[in-house]
C-alpha cells in the first residue's frame, strides 16, 4: 500500500501522474501528424 502525505497525492495516481495517457498521446500524435500534413499539403497548393 502506498502512503500519502497530503489529500491530493491520491488524485494524481496512474495515468493522472504521468499526465496524460502515453499510448492516448501516441494516438493523438499519429491522428495530428496526418492532419496537419494534409493541411499543409492544401497550404502549397493554394500559393
Amino acid at each position: 500500500m502506498t502512503t500519502t502525505e497530503t489529500w491530493w497525492e491520491k488524485i494524481f495516481e496512474g495515468n493522472l501522474s504521468l499526465g496524460v495517457n502515453k499510448e492516448r498521446l501516441a494516438e493523438l500524435e499519429e491522428e495530428s501528424f496526418l492532419y496537419f500534413d494534409e493541411h499543409e499539403q492544401i497550404q502549397e497548393q493554394l500559393y
